[in-house]
């Protein structure tokens, strides 16, 4: 064989060996470029061990919709949280591989038991299994990158954006929290009951009136009616029973309005043993029960009569 013969099959050689490099590498930044791409179609559970909780939170697709559940508790799941988690999981694109050995995870919360895990199904089948760990936040370039680790893999990968913190979120971020919902425009009257003590406010052609009679001062009824037609609780009080409770009973507010088949009923509980004593509750989210110092939703809710009037 000639020297050329020889030059010819070394550049081919060559050609061959470049180009299995190029596809292995191809394939490889395809790979980390797109470490998670699911199908949520096909999801129909997902299972979430938060780091912050040592209780697992599932979430199942039934015909009626997503149930979250934790322990004994289950409920409902908003469609703003699942459909905010459904999109998150399409695609979660990698910007760069942060360590690839195991001595390195603590650095990044990716440890089992240390990071947020999440297990996704389709059925049976395993779909995804990853673990999510700290996230930084650059001031300068105002950017946010996680941290997340493939379970059963030594790489820890940096990913864009807040993605530890919005899917690391524990059993109540999936749960209904809605106390009031409601066109400010569309009230008609509110009836308070304490006791046996009642009273309303009713929107008349010349203001808000303590029932039917008594003008209240406008600027402060149009802040509280501002304030009623959104309103959501932030504690939930789960071992509250209501049963054994009933005559805890203290407040009820009945919103009335147009375009509402039913007016939107809040009770207030005061149990003096919690350390929020209110228990409130809503007639448009009937299987969840909220706790509340008198600072804070309590308040919102039941605002005293005599600080709706003129001021003298």
């Amino acid at each position: 064989m000639n020297n050329k013969t020889l030059f010819i099959v070394l550049l081919a050689l060559l050609g061959v060996y470049g180009l299995s490099k190029l596809f292995f590498v191809q394939k490889e930044r395809s790979f980390k470029a797109e470490l998670i791409q699911i199908d949520t179609s096909k999801v129909t559970s997902i299972s979430v061990f938060p780091k912050t909780d040592s209780l697992e939170v599932t979430l199942k697709r039934e015909s009626s919709g997503w149930i979250v559940s934790r322990d004994a508790i289950s409920a409902k799941a908003t469609t703003n949280s699942i459909g905010s988690l459904l999109r998150q999981l399409t695609l979660i694109k990698t910007k760069r591989v942060a360590a690839k050995k195991p001595e390195k995870w603590a650095g990044y919360e990716v440890e089992e038991g240390k990071g947020t895990r999440m297990v996704v199904y389709a059925g049976k089948k395993v779909l995804e299994d990853f673990i999510l760990g700290r996230f930084a936040f650059d001031q300068t370039a105002q950017t946010a990158t996680s941290f997340v680790r493939l379970t059963g893999e030594n790489e820890v990968y940096a990913v864009d954006g807040f993605l530890a913190l919005n899917l690391g979120a524990g059993f109540d971020s999936y749960r209904n929290k809605l106390l009031v919902k409601i066109k400010k425009e569309d009230i008609t009257s509110l009836d308070f009951a304490e006791g046996n003590a009642t009273y309303s406010i009713v929107r008349q052609a010349n203001g808000w009136a303590l029932n039917g009679t008594e003008l209240l001062d406008s600027t402060k009824i149009k802040t509280y009616i501002g304030v009623l037609q959104g309103i959501s609780g932030v504690d939930f009080a789960d071992d509250f029973n209501v049963i054994q409770s009933a005559d805890l009973l203290q407040k009820t507010l009945t919103i009335n309005a147009n375009n509402q088949i039913d007016p939107i009923v809040i009770q207030c509980y005061v149990d003096t043993t919690r350390e929020k004593p209110f228990v409130l509750n809503s007639s448009l989210n009937p299987d969840a029960w909220f706790s509340s110092d008198s600072t804070g939703t309590y308040k919102r809710l039941f605002i005293p009569v005599e600080e709706l009037r003129f001021s003298k």
